[in-house]
């Protein structure tokens, strides 16, 4: 068996991190894939860069961006009526090493039940230091977080099977995008890797975490710098969404829980002077009770 794998990739105006992410594909032992660099967006001179300086890699192209689900799902779609057995989402901001596939495909293979398997992610920086391995959906905090921060010792573990892998990285049965659909794009960006992997969950897939596959994470390369207030309207106003759409009968206290934190960061940024991420807390979730969802049209990229 030597399964055809799309490996999809999210650019925007990020070539100096894509063309490494691709360098470093283009060394893995597996044969069987194509790289598929979505181009989400960005400058019309990056993308002429995408086109014209990585070799046998399709270069997809949205003149708008996006967000995470849109761009993705632009190439899942792609990658789909490719007809890809798997598909692989990969962050553009990653290293990978030569042989992270095979452990992956080893997972399905040991069990048909599996519908999403990921590899163990380290920092990049920091190469010893896991990023994540996994982690749980968490119901009353309306989101997924991830095991992290451990040290690998490089002592052999075996597969564990987890609730929640983030979008950095992820495998994916292409039966289950048939069963459970793509990206929801109501989330536009941050808490959409949840929401897929519950809806995985929930059809009856598993979720596996293979230690024996690595990569190596830059950690947000694509949100950094002055857009720390991207971040914070999006992950609140989605972890709402998310919860009110998959744990309606809980609601009121992941409502409670999450106003709460929230009232606690409020006082404390008011008390630093920092009006802008109160604005930009109560701006979440007016546009999560009013229905306003996907791109939000104050909140921008730089």
């Amino acid at each position: 068996m030597n399964p055809k794998i799309a490996i999809v990739i999210l650019n925007w105006n990020g070539y100096k991190d894509t063309s490494e992410c691709i360098i470093s594909l283009q060394k893995i032992t597996y044969d069987n894939y194509q790289i598929v660099v979505v181009d989400n967006g960005s400058d019309a001179e990056e993308f002429n860069k995408l086109k014209n300086n990585l070799p046998n890699v399709r270069v997809l192209r949205s003149d708008v961006n996006l967000g995470f689900t849109g761009g993705n799902n632009l190439g899942i779609k792609n990658s789909l009526e490719e007809k890809a057995d798997y598909i692989l989402l990969l962050n553009n901001d990653t290293i990978a090493e030569t042989n992270f596939i095979e452990p992956l495909l080893e997972v399905f293979e040991r069990n048909p039940n599996v519908g999403i398997a990921a590899p163990q992610i380290n920092y990049f920086t920091e190469p010893k230091k896991i990023w994540t391995e996994g982690g749980i959906i968490s119901k009353i905090r309306g989101s997924g977080f991830a095991y992290s921060e451990r040290y690998d010792d490089g002592k052999i573990i075996d597969d564990i099977e987890v609730t929640f892998v983030s979008g950095c990285c992820m495998l994916i049965k292409k039966e289950v995008f048939e069963k459970v659909g793509v990206f929801d794009d109501n989330f536009f960006l941050y808490v959409e890797d949840a929401d897929l992997c519950y809806r995985t969950t929930q059809s009856g897939y598993k979720i596996i975490v293979s230690h024996n596959s690595k990569i190596y994470h830059k950690v947000s390369s694509s949100t950094k710098e002055n857009l720390s207030l991207l971040p914070l309207y999006y992950v609140t106003r989605n972890r709402l969404y998310f919860a009110s759409k998959s744990f309606s009968f809980i609601f009121i206290l992941t409502l409670f829980y999450i106003s709460f934190s929230m009232l606690i960061k409020i006082i404390y940024w008011l008390l630093n002077d920092n009006s802008k991420n109160v604005s930009i807390i109560l701006k979440a979730f007016k546009d999560f009770f009013n229905k306003e969802m996907g791109k939000s049209n104050s909140i921008r990229f730089k």
